[in-house]
Parts: structure tokens; C-alpha cells; sequence
């Protein structure tokens, strides 16, 4: 299967984890308040639709020569969009969610093989390749970032494991580059570790900092690992 068709792949899959997560919740959490420093599941699908909906608009805006914005500030935006967004009805907020999808599945759908891999990147893009803005905006920050962790809170940890396996399983297909592959084994080290599985998370984490070395420094501070920052084998991955 070609990048383009994994990548409208795995953003259909995320969006369609949205629309189950709606499903599965109470009227009671349907209608909680959410608050800037905790989120109800509204404000989060409509986070989410925001940021699907801001690289839609970066890529059309490139596509057509124009000046796409670059997000540097990620705190202030998301302050700024919750406020604005926070009395949304859900029927609005999934309408959005589900014009946010589509134009993102579009604006891939218009890009080459060749633009989605090309490795000369612009200011706007981070230095990332289209592919990676793309699955990070479109799947990995919708399943491995909120919809897991709204699972952990609900009591469902099996289920935010399933998820978070299966995204590993489909991100590895993307890139067989050792950056890549230990990115994504660093992610699924976090989640275990959030969760309370331990072996699992020093096992998953050790894999990822021998395949991508340049997360050593970063992992030594990730609160994700606050469970297991003692334990002999989490030490044992930074002996001399």
C-alpha cells in the first residue's frame, strides 16, 4: 500500500475512535464541564478538530503558493481555542470534527508520493516531512495522546492498550528508519509506564533508546516515567 493511502488510512481510523468514544459515553459525561486545566471529552474532540483543521489549511495554503502559519505557542493556542469553544454543543463540535477529517483526507489525497516524503522541508513543517505532520495531526495525537488517555481515566487500561498497540503496529509499516521505529516503541514505553505496566515499559523503552540514541536525554526527564524512574531496570538502561 502506498504512504498516501496508509496515511488517509490511519486518519479515517482515528476519526472513527472519535465517533466510538461519543458512543460510548454516559449523558453524564456528554454533558460535563470541562475546565482549562481539565478537559471533558467535548473540549477534547474539539481540540483535536481544531489542529486537524489548522494543517488542512497549512497545506492548502503551501499547494497554493501562499504563507502557511507556524504554531510555536502550542499552550496559547489550545488556551485560547478552549475558551472560544467550550460552549459548543456536541452536535456541533462533531460536525466540525467531521469537516476537520475530511478536509485533511483531501488536502492528502492532492499530494504526491514524492511531496509526502520529500525531505526538503519548510519553516512551517519543523523540519519534518509532510508524512510526519500529517499522521501526527491526523492519528497519533487524536489516539496515542488523548483518546487513550480518556480511556486510563475511565477505567478502561485494556482498552487504552489495545489502542495503543495497534497504532504502534501501524505507525512501524510507515518508516523502517531507526528515528522512526524508536519514536514510536518510545510512545508505546510511556503509555506502559502510565498504566502501571512496568517490565512492559522498561522493555519498550529500552528498544527505543538503542534505535534512536537522541531520546536518551529527553526520557531522563518525561514525567510519563515518574512511575518507574526508580526501579533498577530503568537505571540500569543509563549505566555507564
Amino acid at each position: 500500500m502506498e504512504l498516501k493511502s496508509k496515511l488517509i488510512e490511519l486518519i479515517e481510523r482515528a476519526f472513527k475512535e472519535e465517533q466510538t468514544l461519543f458512543d460510548n459515553l454516559s449523558e453524564d459525561e456528554r454533558s460535563v464541564a470541562g475546565e482549562p486545566d481539565r478537559w471533558s471529552p467535548k473540549d477534547v474532540i474539539a481540540h483535536l478538530a481544531g489542529w486537524k483543521a489548522r494543517l488542512a489549511e497549512n497545506l492548502a495554503a503551501a499547494a497554493g503558493g501562499g504563507t502557511p502559519v507556524r504554531y510555536d505557542d502550542f499552550e496559547a493556542v489550545n488556551a485560547r481555542e478552549f475558551e472560544e469553544k467550550r460552549d459548543w454543543s456536541w452536535s456541533k463540535v462533531l460536525e466540525k470534527a467531521a469537516e476537520a477529517c475530511q478536509r485533511l483526507v483531501e488536502q492528502v489525497e492532492a499530494r504526491s508520493e514524492g511531496e509526502l516524503r520529500g525531505t526538503e522541508t519548510l519553516p512551517w513543517q519543523g523540519d519534518r516531512p509532510l508524512w510526519r505532520l500529517i499522521v501526527g495531526s491526523g492519528y497519533i495525537h487524536p489516539l496515542a495522546m488523548h483518546l487513550s488517555s480518556i480511556y486510563i481515566e475511565r477505567g478502561e487500561k485494556r482498552y487504552a492498550t489495545e489502542l495503543q498497540e495497534e497504532a504502534a503496529n501501524l505507525l512501524w509499516e510507515l518508516d523502517e528508519g531507526g528515528n522512526w521505529q524508536g519514536l514510536v516503541r518510545y510512545n508505546l514505553a510511556c503509555h506502559h509506564a502510565l498504566v502501571g505496566e512496568t517490565e512492559r515499559a522498561i522493555e519498550e523503552l529500552g528498544e527505543a533508546l538503542e534505535l534512536n540514541p537522541g531520546l536518551t536525554e529527553w526520557s531522563k526527564e518525561d514525567s510519563d516515567f515518574a512511575s518507574i524512574r526508580e526501579e533498577p531496570g530503568y537505571l540500569a538502561l543509563y549505566a555507564e
